[in-house]
């Protein structure tokens, strides 16, 4: 268990090693509520359970892999009008 202080503005800092096992980082925001009796402080999802097949590793890999190949100049641009003639052939 840690001890926190708080300043004469209301803000507590947080140590490092606290800061590293909640994976927290400045401008993170946090939570405070009391639950059974106990006051607990935990961070915030940052992504909403809608977002989590996104951050997944296998797609994450597939992401870092199209935007190697953006940034390479593999990709190819095409007209709108071009576009649209292809999807309605």
């Amino acid at each position: 268990m840690k001890a926190l202080t708080i300043s004469s503005k209301g803000q507590i800092a947080i140590p490092k090693e606290i800061r590293d096992s909640l994976n927290i980082k400045e401008g993170d925001r946090l939570v405070y509520k009391v639950d059974r009796g106990q006051d607990c402080i935990r961070a915030c999802s940052k992504r909403t359970p809608s977002q989590s097949y996104f951050w997944s590793p296998e797609v994450q890999k597939k992401v870092k892999k199209a935007d190697k190949n953006f940034k390479a100049g593999n990709f190819k641009t095409y007209a709108i009008d071009k576009f649209v003639k292809g999807l309605k052939d």
